[in-house]
C-alpha cells in the first residue's frame, strides 16, 4: 500500500487512508486496528523537505521515541512534521503512541516508522 506523507487515521479507525497532497514523500504500511492495542511500522521515503502525519479522531497522539538524525515536531493537536537535519541522507526512525476509542472498543497504538532521507 503506497500511502503519501499526509497519512490520515480513518473516522472509524479500522485502517489507514491516505491524500495525496505530497509528492516527495511516501509512505507504506500495513492498516492497523487501534482497539486491538497494534504494533505497525512504515516505511516514508522523502526528501529534505520531511514527512508531515495528521492523526484524526483521537483521545491522544503523543511522540514516544525522537528521531536521532532529525526532529519530530508536534504541530497539531494530532499531528506530526518529521524534518531531517541539514544535509542528513540515510536511515531513521521515530515513534508515535495513538490512543482512541471507537464502536469496536478501545486501546492504543504504536507507530514505528522507519524514514529513509534520499
Amino acid at each position: 500500500m503506497l500511502r503519501s506523507a499526509l497519512l490520515v487515521i480513518g473516522p472509524l479507525l479500522a485502517s489507514t487512508t491516505a491524500s495525496l497532497a505530497t509528492a516527495n514523500c511516501q509512505t507504506q504500511g500495513p492498516p492497523f486496528r487501534v482497539e486491538q492495542s497494534d504494533r505497525a511500522t512504515y516505511r516514508s521515503t522523502m526528501n529534505a523537505d520531511g514527512c508531515r502525519y495528521v492523526y484524526a479522531r483521537f483521545q491522544q497522539a503523543v511522540v514516544m521515541k525522537q528521531p536521532e538524525n532529525g526532529t519530530l515536531s508536534q504541530i497539531g493537536e494530532f499531528s506530526f512534521l518529521y524534518k531531517p537535519k541539514p544535509g542528513f541522507k540515510g536511515q531513521d526512525s521515530y515513534v508515535i503512541y495513538i490512543c482512541a476509542i471507537n464502536y469496536r472498543g478501545s486501546g492504543c497504538s504504536r507507530l514505528t516508522y522507519e524514514a529513509i532521507v534520499q
